[in-house]
């Protein structure tokens, strides 16, 4: 790539949150026609320094540079205006309203002061055809269709504002590895037709193939920055971790053997479980103190399973068992017979602007405290698992949203630790994070695991069922397809087992 003036630099930027230095020192810049990747563990400071970018955080140190000259950014409207465009990993989408309404959300295409609905459906349907999602009916409203979705509408968004920069931050991490394969593809597009691209990912084998440059934080420090036709995924995880992850080499590099906990008794009992559309004649047994792993692409019916087994959905015919008898109806009667569940979508499962205490003590309130909620007892509580689990910081008073990704997944995890329960279904525990995170929330799988608790572990990231299932199953077209169990599995056999010869053109 050859070499041009910055579109935009960073210059000692720092910020600090109370007592908390979440950035110091940072210099950093992008230019035109250029992928430049940002990694780092969830709290060195990626989150905040694209806030920054795209002027959520208007208020800090040092100095920031747009076209060579100094700049500083208001807020995000002003951001846009100039013509920067940030992808949230947290999606910002109106599921009620239309696909094509959440592309141009705020900008409808006008006809004498009129929205042009051809005009808009006509260009939605156009970006989602290049996004290879060109099956998708763009006159439907959003929430009739699966995160995926979602996710393509919100970077669709970005992608159709005429923004010059594009701040991408975790976009394939609810995406197909096909869906996945079309988002890179359009992102060396974008860079080669001269937009500047900072691209932020947790999948390193995604950043070395797509990114010109790598960027590695750490601590809210800048450690190194890289050409990524130079460094490799082991190279980048010793500089994000300071150290070798055996996480990274168990589950990114090579296979994992699966294990057969057949001897221990039934935790949980699935017999022909059927949604129509969703999942059908789903069965299986998941044993006390097993992990077992559901892997599927978005779509498959896996996560429409897990709410199933919560009491979100309602089956049309067969049942649940828990510890030999019937589950019975509803969320409740799921926590009252020891049924814990972590939705895939941090936003669904917590209350961002609520504190961690209120939002780890609300299944347990009238057994924390009594039909009376009672703050210190809950705060009591709530410091003693939030530090068992490393939320960091470990302040049940901080309000959620000013947790990093990993953290905020912590304390959903938390939540279910006030009284350990039987067994716990958790849908897409480390989606958005890195490798260091994702350890640490294995970690804690883990322990619930030797400790008797089955586990149900749903994800799309064959990654992630690599790193601490025992045994795996996957699902594809809402059935059952394969088991692994006491053999060796790969990251592609799993693929191949979900989509055929469609996973292997990743």
């Amino acid at each position: 790539m050859e070499t041009t003036a910055p579109l935009l630099e960073l210059h000692h930027v720092a910020k600090r949150f109370g007592g908390i230095q979440a950035l110091s020192g940072i210099d950093f810049d992008v230019r035109p026609g250029e992928v430049h990747a940002l990694v780092g563990e969830n709290g060195a400071g990626k989150s905040t320094m694209m806030k920054i970018l795209a002027g959520v955080i208007p208020d800090y140190e040092g100095e920031m540079v747009w076209r060579g000259r100094p700049l500083r950014l208001r807020n995000p409207r002003h951001a846009l205006d100039l013509g920067i465009a940030m992808i949230h990993q947290e999606l910002s989408v109106m599921p009620e309203l239309t696909v094509a309404e959440n592309i141009f959300l705020g900008r409808q295409p006008l006809t004498g002061g009129v929205v042009d609905w051809r005009r808009m459906f006509r260009e939605a349907e156009a970006i989602l055809t290049e996004l290879g999602f060109g099956h998708v009916n763009v006159r439907e409203p959003l929430e009739r269709y699966p995160l995926g979705v979602h996710q393509l509408a919100e970077i669709a968004r970005a992608l159709t504002s005429g923004a010059e920069l594009i701040i991408m931050d975790e976009p394939t991490s609810a995406l197909s590895p096909m869906e996945t394969r079309h988002l890179l593809e359009l992102t060396r597009n974008l860079a080669r037709a001269g937009k500047a691209v900072v691209y932020i990912s947790h999948f390193l084998e995604e950043v070395t193939w797509v990114a010109d440059r790598v960027t590695v934080l750490r601590d809210g420090r800048k450690i190194a920055t890289l050409e990524a036709g130079t460094t490799d995924k082991q190279e980048l995880v010793r500089l994000m971790l300071g150290k070798e992850a055996a996480f990274f080499e168990e589950s990114y590099v090579g296979g994992r053997a699966a294990a057969d906990r057949h001897q221990n008794e039934a935790a949980l009992v699935v017999e022909g479980l059927t949604r129509p559309r969703r999942f059908e004649d789903v069965s299986f047994t998941l044993r006390a103190g097993e992990i077992l792993g559901l892997y599927g692409l978005i779509g498959s019916g896996h996560f429409e399973l897990g709410e199933a087994i919560y009491g979100l959905q309602r089956p049309s015919s067969g049942r649940i068992l828990l510890a030999g008898r019937p589950l019975g109806a509803g969320p409740r009667r799921a926590i009252d017979r020891g049924v814990a569940y972590v939705p895939p979508s941090r936003r669904t499962g917590l209350f961002l602007k609520k504190p961690i205490y209120q939002n780890v003590s609300l299944p347990w309130l009238a057994r924390i405290s009594g039909f009376v909620p009672r703050a210190p007892r809950e705060i009591r509580v709530t410091d003693e698992v939030i530090r068992r689990v490393g939320v960091r910081p470990p302040d049940p008073e901080k309000e959620v949203v000013f947790l990093s990704g990993g953290n905020q997944q912590k304390v959903a995890i938390a939540r279910w630790l006030v009284e350990p329960p039987k067994v716990f279904v958790v849908s897409e525990p480390t989606r958005g994070m890195d490798v260091g995170a994702k350890e640490e929330v294995m970690k804690i799988l883990r322990e619930l695991s030797q400790a008797g608790v089955g586990v149900l572990l749903i994800s799309s990231e064959p990654e992630t069922v690599l790193a601490a299932s025992e045994r795996i199953l996957v699902m594809a077209k809402g059935r059952i397809v394969r088991e692994f169990a006491g053999e060796t599995v790969t990251k592609e056999q799993l693929l191949h087992a979900a989509a055929g010869e469609l996973a292997a053109a990743r």
